[in-house]
Parts: C-alpha cells; sequence; structure tokens
C-alpha cells in the first residue's frame, strides 16, 4: 500500500485544490521574509539553528517520487553534506594519504573545485577519514581534518586563507578516533572542542583562548544556548559536560556522566526556553537545567542512549533511535522531556541517524535505508521508505530546496531531488 503522502504533513491541509495554491503562496511568503541565509542552507553541523531540525519548509514525505539527481566518489569518511546556496561540501580520504574538501553545485553537482591536502586516515574499528562536517559562515568555509589541520577557504573559489594545526592550539595529541568537532561560529568567534576547548579568529586562525581544563577528549561538538543576548557554550568531552562563558571561555558548570569507551560523539540539544539541556551518551540520557551557576538534573533515563546520532526535540518529546553501531536491537524511540517516561518504541528499527523536517523524521539507517516517519507522541508511523545507499551509512543525512543529501563510509555521496 502507498504510504499516505500530502500537504497536511506539512501543516498545510485544506480541502480540494488550494492546498497547492497554498504551499506555493507559503513557499513565496518565506523565500520574500525569510534572511536568506536560512533559504536553502544546512550551513554547518545540526542545521541552520543548530538543533538538527528545520521548520516550514516545502518537504515532499514520498521517498518514492524522488530522483537520484546525482551522485559522487569522495572518498571514505563520515562528514555530512553541507549546503549553501547553490554550493555543497564534503570531506573524504584517499584510503592513503589525503583529505580532500570537495565542493559540487547542489542541482547539477557539477565540481566547482576542490582542495587536497595530506591527512592520516586514523582507521581505528571504522574505515577512517573525516569526522567533522564542514561549516560555512559569510562566504568562508571552516573545514578541520581527521588529524586536526583546521584551513578557512573561499566558499567562492576553495582559494586557502588559513591554516592551523589543533594539536598545536590544544596542546594535546590527536584523539583516539581523531579530530571529530565541527567549527561552530558565533559573535565573531570560532569555537571547536576536544577535552579542551577553544576559540579561535575566524579572520586568521589565531586562538583567543584555550580552556586550561583538560578534559578527556570527546567527539561532539560545542552548542550555543541561553534566552536572550545571554549566551553560554556547552561541551561535551569523555567524562562528561561543561558550561562556558563563550566570550571568556571560564568554565560556570560542570556535570560528570559515564560513556562507554569515552566515545562522546553526541551534541547536546537545547530545550524548554532555551536554558535545559537534553543530553545523550551511549549509556543513557540526562534531562540537564542551567540557572547561569550550576547544572541540575531533572531526570536520567535508559530509555534512549546515542552512539553518534542525534536526537529531534519537539512539543516536549524527544524522537531518535535509541542503541549503538552495528546492533540488530536499535530502535526509533519517542521520549518525555518533562520526566523522562518512554512513550514508545518501535523494536528492530536499526541504528541510523536522524533530521527534523516540519513535524517529520527523516532518518538514514545504517544499512542505507531512507526512511520518513511522523513525530508524534501518539505512536510510530511510517510515512515511506527507500534504500539509497550500501552500507555503512553513521553520516547525518542533510535537506533543502526539496533535496535530500546522504552519503556512506566508502564516501558515495547521493542527491535526490523531489518531484
Amino acid at each position: 500500500m502507498k504510504p499516505e503522502c500530502s500537504l497536511s504533513h506539512l501543516g498545510l491541509h485544506q480541502p480540494g485544490r488550494p492546498q497547492i495554491w497554498l504551499a506555493g503562496l507559503m513557499l513565496l511568503w518565506a523565500h520574500l521574509f525569510v534572511p536568506p541565509a536560512l533559504i536553502g542552507d544546512w550551513p554547518g553541523w545540526l542545521g541552520p539553528q543548530g538543533n538538527n531540525h528545520v521548520k516550514d519548509v516545502v518537504f515532499d514525505p514520498d521517498l518514492s517520487g524522488y530522483r537520484v539527481a546525482w551522485e559522487k566518489q569522495v572518498g571514505l569518511g563520515y562528514a555530512s553534506v553541507t549546503l549553501s546556496g547553490d554550493r555543497a561540501l564534503t570531506l573524504g580520504h584517499d584510503g592513503e594519504a589525503q583529505e580532500t574538501l570537495y565542493c559540487f553545485h547542489t542541482v547539477t553537482g557539477a565540481e566547482l573545485w576542490r582542495h587536497t591536502y595530506p591527512g592520516e586516515l586514523i582507521p581505528r574499528m571504522h574505515k577512517g577519514g573525516p569526522n567533522a562536517s564542514a561549516t560555512v559562515h559569510q562566504e568562508r568555509v571552516y573545514a578541520l581534518s581527521k588529524d586536526g589541520l583546521l584551513q578557512s577557504l573561499s566558499l567562492e573559489s576553495g582559494e586557502l586563507i588559513w591554516k592551523v594545526r589543533l594539536t598545536d592550539i590544544l596542546n594535546i595529541p590527536v584523539p583516539g578516533w581523531g579530530f571529530a568537532s565541527s567549527p561552530i561560529w558565533h559573535h565573531e568567534g570560532l569555537y571547536l572542542a576536544a577535552g579542551k576547548v577553544a576559540r579561535l579568529d575566524p579572520e586568521s586562525g589565531s586562538a583567543q583562548w584555550v580552556t586550561e581544563e583538560a578534559y578527556h577528549p570527546g567527539y561532539a561538538t560545542p552548542v550555543l544556548f541561553g534566552a536572550g543576548a545571554q549566551k553560554w557554550l556547552a561541551a561535551m568531552d569523555g567524562k562528561g559536560i561543561s558550561i562556558r562563558d563563550p566570550i571568556s571561555g571560564r568554565e560556570l558548570a560542570r556535570h560528570p556522566f559515564k560513556v562507554q569507551f569515552d566515545m562522546q560523539a553526541t551534541s547536546p540539544l537545547v530545550m524548554q526556553g532555551e536554558d535545559v539541556l537534553f543530553v545523550a551518551t551511549n549509556m543513557g540520557s540526562e534531562c540537564l537545567d542551567f540557572d547561569g551557576q550550576q547544572l541540575v538534573s531533572r531526570w536520567r533515563s535508559r530509555e534512549i542512549s546515542h552512539s553518534m546520532n542525534q536526537s529531534i526535540l519537539l512539543d516536549g518529546v524527544a524522537y531518535g533511535i535509541d542503541g549503538k553501531q552495528g546492533s540488530s536491537q536499535a530502535r526509533m524511540v519517542a521520549v518525555d522531556l518533562d520526566q523522562g517516561q518512554l512513550l514508545w518504541a518501535e523494536e528492530g528499527f536499526g541504528y541510523g541517524s536522524s533530521i527534523g523536517i516540519n513535524r517529520l523524521a527523516l532518518s538514514l539507517t545504517e544499512k542505507g535505508e531512507l526512511r520518513v516517519t511522523a513525530l508524534s507522541a501518539e505512536g510510530y508511523n511510517l510515512l515511506s521508505s527507500r534504500k539509497v545507499l550500501s552500507e555503512t551509512c553513521w553520516t547525518t543525512p542533510t535537506f533543502s530546496d526539496g533535496r535530500i543529501f546522504v552519503r556512506n563510509d566508502l564516501g558515495h555521496v547521493v542527491c535526490l531531488q523531489s518531484p
């Protein structure tokens, strides 16, 4: 039976043909009144709002209607496809001694430029290759290699502007699974984390501050949060989470976590008034309140754990894939964010990564199957699915302007275009 796929899933349902007119009107309105950086962009890790979720966009949930617009081979790695205007960027390793940052045209797939440089593969318990996704801000690309080479390039031409070594800036060796923190930009600063946290000058790459505390290296990208003008920086590491002043780097609060193998690769997500954090590790999850001085646990749960993937937060519920890579027991779950109680679970869903699009989850399973499910506290509802890649797929899909971008660890990149 063909899945039910209609504009009602976009919140645009009205009787009869006016649905199409209304959808077109809303899309036109978005292009006229939404800031340009938010139209058709997925400019870095966790998307345009830094929350793994895009809303108020036109998305067709019927995957059977999508056509393969283009495919590329970029080499080994796990970097997602970063999207800015007509540019699609990702990274890969040749399996020997070089990494490459690629820039393709989002519509045609034409290669616009590439930048190749020496880089270690570091294939520890995986294929190896770059972990971090590129970040685009103000016509600059910031990209971090597996072994810690951070570079700034022109988005237009790919010309190298500057490069620095995180091992030198942080004064640490390359972590066991390589560097994995995608650069994030805030208030004229560029932030990265690997046990230590650093703020760099986006114009030169020079360090503005580096934390004194040297926690066990983690593999998660830090996030900014906070209501109004007041912002804080939340950085995960292999032993816990620290809250810092993003301007000075001073640690304001600390909360420990138990993480198997110290392999923390999931970023915290912000919920409820932007002063509450949902944090998931490979051993469970926790909800933390921050009052500007200390972190207080609201609840802990083993109902949802993340190894390298992220949840989607919507209407007081966390939706995500609970379990570890390679496990047949991984499941899609919904957890109440007020008390941490399990609302429903779809057993055997399979390990994978998800992003939120409107009131839907777009998931790419480890075995290369795309799935669209409804984000509903009432229960699991699969709308469509489609096999698009061979395994292994640990990379988060991205979406913009009716196009879905996916890749596997061998570097097979696919762009799917909606009808």
